[in-house]
């Protein structure tokens, strides 16, 4: 549907409302704004072409609702701070317009969100956060990715390629078979245009300084242990409350509690003193009455309650010292199972601080969060980062402060740092703090509050600005308009919807080749699942044509998607220009070959390796795929080139 047909209603102006506000300019759509209160607007502009259309008023009212035009809207977006009001909302605007996409926004994991997904057809929810976690994660990447991202089994990566000289190379030779070009960014200047659209010629030539962004199948995620790990994870539960007793003692040791370095320090001084006190003689009989002493046991040392013991005495000292010993005992067994119990209650609970860091490793250390942390922490993990958090009130297996995470990071190293606090200010401070204490540490900071943080980000060394509202709001205009968005990348600038179709009878992809998906649409297709298999086909072929009942996961900007939402299929302009065969040339496959890319009949196509009267032209191709057909034609005997269409003669 043409996103300038029907009514957009936007429901919170908050700073999320705002920046889907701003994606949505190019639209030219008409947009109706609801309110609880005049917002605070972060741009003039916005408020001088959406002042007029704004409606203050509660979002959860049928009344408000319907001067909002929500029942003739084709799509309602809900997003406000509380996650409550926009679902009962989204009730209501389902009452007035059974039809409309709805979008709600939300940051927790209630059931009824699920239910109301599953139940009410068009209705979807979004958390920024999570939709952003991946741009955070690729912020504090270290190992010059430029991004990674996992879909399954599988894990993705681009790689910032940089030029050093004028290469002779064009760029289609400068790719590999597994690679895909992302982006190509000018030495000087920004990006000419989208990722995968058709502003750049794959016949131009990199100069020294640009830079390639190139997207590669990194590896093959392991999800089963080894063999030879199997008997290791049958012993983990064992292992694993083994290292708790160990942790709990070397953290009350790293903590120099004074509590515990006195008790330990006159237990181990009761032992010497108890051992040669009543030993009479012999240093290990002294030790086991000493030990059953402290246990809280009375024991008749010296010979007062039982005849002829063989060590009975009338020093009354040794007598009142045991009874002594005794009664400290019980104290000090009473405290020992206090202090077990405690910490026993603590794991139990969530609360036990994670366990100490061992020397040497490298850490990436995340600040607040909640629920972006977490995600967070989860993508980062699974590239095989480590990740020590920290949050106040201690959820999870987070450090509660701040000084807790630099002590135990005091024998490892803090690679990367992420701020992500709801406070920019303090997000700052901190930031800077940690940069003074580890210089050269990579920082990525949150920042809500800020209407374009990539410009802050110029201000500091090693410290990206984050505001994950701007980034998520392509994301939430793609949902509105009907897509299935399940991530976000940032490259070159420009955001980058990872986004799931499934093929139906009359989809505008149907009996379209990748090819034509990525260079009539400007799609990067990275997995395809073909109707009946369970496995997907990872960097599919360009030649695949997509048919109803495959699924297909592929990476695009939102200029791109809506192309597809309205089928405005760039054409084709290129053509194959054939000018003879060689001797051995292989007439067959050079047939076969051209039916596979041309998508035609191997005998509708022979009559283009019939050049008695001339050169022959195929019909148009994308230029992506001509030059891949051109190379097979050339290692089978034909002799022919890419031509632009617009040189063939009428």
């Amino acid at each position: 549907m043409d996103p300038r047909s029907g009514v957009i209603l936007i429901c919170g102006l908050g700073g999320l409302g705002q920046a889907c506000l701003r994606t949505l300019i190019g639209f030219e759509a008409e947009i109706h704004c609801i309110d609880q209160r005049q917002p605070r607007w972060v741009d003039a502009l916005l408020a001088d072409q959406y002042g007029a259309n704004l409606l203050i008023g509660d979002m959860r009212s049928p009344q408000v609702l319907r001067m909002g035009r929500a029942a003739d809207a084709r799509a309602v977006l809900l997003l406000s701070h509380d996650s409550a009001i926009n679902l009962e909302a989204a009730l209501q605007v389902r009452l007035l317009n059974p039809k409309a996409q709805l979008v709600v926004r939300t940051n927790s994991r209630r059931n009824l969100e699920r239910q109301l997904q599953q139940r009410l057809p068009g209705l979807a929810t979004v958390d920024p956060s999570l939709l952003t976690a991946g741009v955070f994660a690729n912020a504090l990447r270290t190992d010059g990715t430029a991004a990674a991202l996992a879909l399954g089994d599988e894990l993705f990566r681009v790689r910032s390629r940089a030029v050093q000289h004028d290469s002779p190379r064009d760029l289609f030779d400068l790719l590999g078979r597994r690679e895909r070009l992302v982006q190509w960014v000018p030495a000087e200047g920004s990006p000419g245009g989208a990722p995968a659209s058709q502003w750049w010629d794959l016949d131009d030539r990199p100069r020294s300084g640009d830079r390639l962004l190139c997207l590669e199948l990194a590896s093959t995620l392991e999800t089963r242990p080894p063999r030879r790990h199997r008997l290791r994870a049958a012993m983990a539960p064992w292992l694993h409350r083994l290292d708790n007793l160990t942790d709990m003692v070397q953290r009350s040791v790293r903590r120099r509690d004074p509590l515990l370095l006195w008790g330990c320090g006159l237990l181990l001084l009761a032992l010497i003193a108890g051992s040669s006190a009543f030993g009479s003689g012999s240093a290990m009989g002294g030790l086991l009455l000493t030990l059953a002493l402290l246990k809280g046991e009375f024991l008749d040392s010296v010979g007062f309650l039982v005849e002829d013991n063989p060590m009975a005495t009338d020093n009354l000292a040794l007598a009142y010292l045991s009874l002594l010993y005794a009664v400290v005992g019980t104290f000090l067994t009473a405290w020992l199972v206090a202090v077990i119990l405690d910490r026993l209650l603590a794991q139990r609970l969530g609360r036990r601080q994670p366990r100490p860091l061992p020397a040497g490793s490298q850490y990436v250390l995340l600040l607040e969060g909640g629920r972006l942390a977490e995600r967070l922490a989860s993508l980062l993990q699974l590239q095989k980062f480590k990740v020590v958090r920290v949050e106040p009130d201690g959820s999870g297996r987070a450090y509660t402060q701040l000084d807790q995470a630099q002590r135990a990071l005091r024998r490892s190293s803090c690679q990367a740092v992420g701020v992500l606090g709801a406070d920019l200010v303090d997000n700052l401070d901190t930031a800077l703090e940690l940069q003074e204490r580890w210089p050269g540490v990579r920082l990525a900071v949150q920042a809500q509050s800020l209407a374009d943080g990539a410009k802050l980000s110029g201000l500091f060394s090693d410290m990206q600005v984050i505001n994950p509202l701007q980034v998520a709001a392509d994301a939430v205009v793609a949902t509105a308009f009907g897509e299935r968005v399940r991530g976000v990348l940032r490259l070159a600038e420009d955001n980058l919807l990872l986004t799931d179709y499934r093929i139906e009878p009359g989809d505008t992809l149907v009996g379209l080749s990748l090819a034509a998906v990525s260079g009539g649409y400007g799609l990067i297709p990275l997995q395809v699942t073909p109707l009946g298999q369970r496995k997907p086909i990872v960097l599919p072929n360009l030649e695949r044509v997509l048919q109803p009942g495959d699924a297909l996961v592929v990476m695009a900007d939102l200029q791109a998607l809506l192309a597809v939402e309205n089928g405005t299929l760039a054409p084709p302009r290129w053509q194959l220009e054939v000018r003879g065969c060689r001797r051995n040339c292989n007439g067959f496959e050079a047939q076969v070959l051209l039916a596979r890319y041309l998508a035609q009949a191997p005998g509708e196509v022979g009559r283009y390796l019939e050049t008695a009267a001339g050169p022959q032209r195929t019909k148009p191709i994308y230029q992506a795929p001509g030059r891949l057909l051109q190379q097979g034609l050339t290692r089978l005997g034909v002799e022919c080139s890419l031509v632009a269409a617009a040189q063939t003669p009428a």
